[in-house]
């Protein structure tokens, strides 16, 4: 059994003296090989690679059993380390991301809805997303239309725990800097439609505090200069995938 990445890997020595199906600990069925349901989203993988396993709970594995069956999941919440549900929230994005670009036809409609079961499940488990404290990010648009971008960013946003301040529609370069300057966000999310921004967001760069990285959506940002794109606080996505991948390599400080 591998401490901190189980997997179904185990072979029985002997059948007829061990098990595999059942707890070395409680003799519970383990479910080993059940492919995980989070709230009804179905995962590709047994139950078991979605969690971590605490080295405090193989010392309660009888000598004789150890490695030859693998632990059933309620022994394992007995002995769950507190960023346990952290962890599984990130092994579980990082699969739905790779099935998601591994699979261009999946509908918008299908990934919103798997997004609104995990705030379920998040909050039935009391996680409160990728990392121990919330990293912070506003949201605007200069122009007159959010669309369904903006509202998919928004829902996974919460999915994996970022504290949102939503701006909203037709914000001022002002209003956007105010708010950068008094609410010392992480980021800064901006859905940009119109082909005439870019000087714009070139002033708004340049007058928010620097640690701030700016994160954009929206047809402009192919079009726009090489020079402005290769400015380390401007970072493009083109849909939710690159959003949650953004996510789940960034480290609070």
């Amino acid at each position: 059994m591998n401490e901190l990445s189980h997997t179904c890997s185990n072979h029985i020595a002997d059948p007829s003296i061990i098990d595999e199906n059942s707890c070395p600990i409680c003799g519970k069925p383990n479910r080993c090989g059940e492919k995980e349901v989070i709230n009804g989203i179905p995962l590709n993988r047994c139950w078991c690679a979605y969690e971590t396993f605490p080295k405090t709970i193989f010392e309660k594995i009888p000598e004789e059993k150890y490695g030859k069956a693998c632990i059933c999941q309620e022994c394992l919440y007995q002995f769950r380390p507190k960023n346990a549900d952290i962890l599984k929230l990130h092994k579980i994005l990082t699969e739905l991301v790779s099935t998601w670009n591994n699979n261009p036809t999946i509908s918008w409609g299908h990934i919103y809805s798997i997004g609104e079961k995990l705030l379920v499940w998040k909050k039935q488990n009391n996680c409160k997303g990728l990392w121990g404290k919330s990293p912070k990010m506003i949201t605007a648009t200069m122009d007159d239309g959010i669309g369904q971008g903006l509202k998919m960013i928004h829902l996974f946003s919460r999915v994996a725990g970022v504290e949102l301040f939503q701006l909203g529609l037709m914000q001022s370069m002002e209003t956007i800097i105010d708010a950068c300057k008094n609410q010392h966000p992480h980021f800064l999310g901006m859905t940009i439609l119109q082909f005439d921004t870019e000087e714009i967001l070139n002033a708004i760069i340049s007058k928010i505090p620097i640690n701030i990285q700016i994160l954009v959506g929206g047809p402009i940002f192919k079009k726009i200069s090489e020079s402005t794109l290769q400015n380390k606080k401007y970072i493009p996505f083109d849909n939710v995938c690159d959003y949650l991948n953004f996510l789940l390599h960034f480290e609070m400080d």
